[in-house]
């Protein structure tokens, strides 16, 4: 156990990794063994700084899982409420990556990889719906790989 506990310092370090959820950061806390009311003042504390904001985290969480990680808004959305973050800024954030990111060549790269019998699957794994944009995307594989039987 340690002797001089600081649950401030202790969440400084758990975001200098990466951004986090109010919701992760007081869990994290709370597995340290720190009070509810340590937790508390070190959020009021934190989030009169601006370092946690779940709105903030939300968009960056899904810009990044959209850009670098290639998941869909399905599964983003599932795994940001997973992280207890609420709908409304799950919802503005997403709408803010979408706004932000052509997932057009995002599905393309996907399904370059994959058998045209398994499109479907191989969108909904990855969390996308099989939509206007997916359509296209598959309309543009199956035409470059110019096999009769993909079209």
């Amino acid at each position: 156990m340690k002797i001089n506990k600081d649950p401030l310092n202790d969440a400084l370090r758990l975001l200098k990794t990466r951004l986090r959820s109010e919701w992760e950061l007081r869990y994290r806390l709370k597995e340290k063994g720190y009070s509810d009311e340590e937790i508390q003042k070190v959020i009021d504390t934190l989030k009169s700084k601006n370092f946690i904001d779940d709105k903030r985290f939300a968009y960056l969480y899904a810009y990044d899982s959209l850009t670098l990680k290639k998941k869909g808004p399905i599964k983003i959305r599932y795994e940001l409420h997973n992280l207890k973050v609420d709908g409304w800024n799950i919802e503005e954030g997403l709408k803010k990556a979408l706004e932000e990111v052509d997932i057009k060549p995002i599905i393309e790269n996907i399904l370059k990889k994959s058998e045209p019998k398994k499109f479907r699957e191989v969108l909904y794994r990855h969390g996308f719906e099989y939509d206007s944009i997916a359509k296209e995307a598959i309309e543009k594989i199956t035409n470059e790989r110019g096999d009769e039987e993909w079209n």
